[in-house]
């Protein structure tokens, strides 16, 4: 949904840019054969938006590409660069979504200048080499390491043109736009785009994805929530970006485990631990299920490993229930397939004691566990959304109409509320 565009906001280098828009702005879209992101350019050459900092004009061309890609961003959600919906598949349940990436993009942290959170604001760190897959400079030698440098869009505009052809051409202008200062020894950009363009896929794609982390940080995406599962899909907005992001695959730990089994041998082992666990404790009410179905979801839109539900005397209305914990067989199936291998005997039996910690509270009348992560949900909520943000839309609530106020606010529904019913009778 477009918004009027900030007059000031806080960029990933940490100042503070004013913008205006003209009122006649026109909504930009790039043209097939125009260079990459030309529209945003466009947008800032033509007048259309003036930027100041620092009580001076600046120019597009010499923002830092984190800024710029910010910037990008941000006249997105505000209308003015135009932005095509991408089709996901949802990482839980795989129902189709259709999403706006920069539709949803939360501008609290940019417009509150809260971009100080370590993980969400860090970029790659440029002042040091990055290991990389092997490629080969010639007369025997090699380099595993590859060293990037800031890029300004000036800089970057070779790369953007590239871009723009059918496929990729790899020149040295090409390696100056990206930044590329060092190839293990080689500091020449024709003869490390020569070693390029012979490198294996992993090693391309290796450098492509420290390119994207030098130049977007973290906090560059939106939440779109699934309308079937209710978790939540974190979408890169920008969506459109020099380079495709690295496809998540199983990734080797450097351990061996044990390979993760089908649902019956696994549903199978979580009875016999679940049978010593809860002998141990007495506990020999409870019903115990391993699903194998598309995972519930705690409050901020994570799919449950396990999940407690607490017992219920019944009334004339409604039967007696036995306290249940269920363990979510296609969480762990995820987490295997895009993390790589791990113990999963010990996670599922750290899972299903900690839902039966969550059953002896129950019977205690108090569960700091459940207090606990509560309060993770609520911190990730004020992380990326902002903490200014979502104490300003809770107060404007006050007085005001009901369905505004969740058409403005729905990333904290999302994050925070998006799962309360079940949360009241879960973990």
């Amino acid at each position: 949904m477009s918004q009027e565009l900030p007059r000031a906001v806080q960029v990933p280098t940490g100042r503070i840019v004013h913008l205006e828009a003209k009122r006649n702005a026109k909504k930009r879209a790039r043209g097939v054969e125009d260079p990459l992101f030309s529209e945003a350019i466009l947008a800032f050459e033509s007048g259309d938006v003036a930027m100041r900092a620092d009580g001076l004009p600046i120019t597009v061309y010499a923002l830092d590409l984190r800024d710029f890609h910010a910037l990008r961003a941000i006249l997105t959600r505000a209308g003015l660069l135009a932005e095509d919906e991408v089709e996901i598949r949802c990482r839980n349940c795989d129902a189709e979504i259709r999403h706006l990436p920069c539709g949803a993009l939360p501008l609290g942290p940019f417009v509150d200048r809260e971009l100080q959170d370590p993980e969400l604001d860090a970029t790659l760190d440029l002042a040091t080499a990055h290991e990389i897959p092997e490629v080969s400079l010639g007369r025997r030698r090699a380099a595993r390491t590859v060293t990037l440098s800031p890029v300004t869009v000036d800089d970057a505009a070779p790369l953007f043109r590239a871009l723009a052809r059918p496929s990729l051409a790899l020149t040295g202008d090409v390696v100056r736009a990206m930044g590329i200062l060092e190839l293990g020894v080689e500091k020449n950009p024709a003869r490390i785009a020569r070693a390029l363009a012979a490198a294996t896929d992993e090693a391309w794609c290796s450098i492509t994805e420290l390119y994207l982390a030098a130049h977007y940080p973290p906090r560059l995406f939106s939440i779109a929530l699934c309308p079937k599962c209710g978790a939540r899909n974190d979408v890169d907005a920008p969506y459109e970006r020099e380079f495709e992001p690295d496809a998540p695959e199983s990734r080797p730990s450097g351990e061996t485990h044990a390979e993760l089994p089908a649902f019956e041998p696994f549903a199978e082992r979580g009875r016999v631990l679940a049978d010593a666990l809860f002998a141990e404790e007495d506990a020999h009410d409870i019903s115990f299920v391993v699903e194998g179905g598309v995972p519930a979801v705690d409050d901020g839109g994570e799919p449950l490993m396990g999940a407690y539900v607490p017992g219920s005397p019944g009334d004339m209305g409604s039967p007696s229930r036995s306290p249940e914990i269920t363990v979510y067989y296609r969480t762990f199936r995820a987490i295997w397939d895009e993390d790589g291998p791990f113990d999963w005997d010990e996670e599922l039996t750290e899972t299903i004691a900690h839902e039966l910690e969550h059953h002896l509270a129950y019977l205690a009348g108090d569960d700091p566990m459940d207090d606990e992560e509560r309060a993770e949900i609520e911190g990730e909520a004020l992380r990326v959304l902002g903490k200014r943000a979502v104490v300003r839309e809770g107060v404007r609530t006050l007085g005001g109409d009901a369905k505004d106020f969740f058409v403005r606010t729905w990333p904290v529904w999302v994050l925070v509320v998006v799962a309360t019913l079940i949360a009241t009778m879960m973990r």
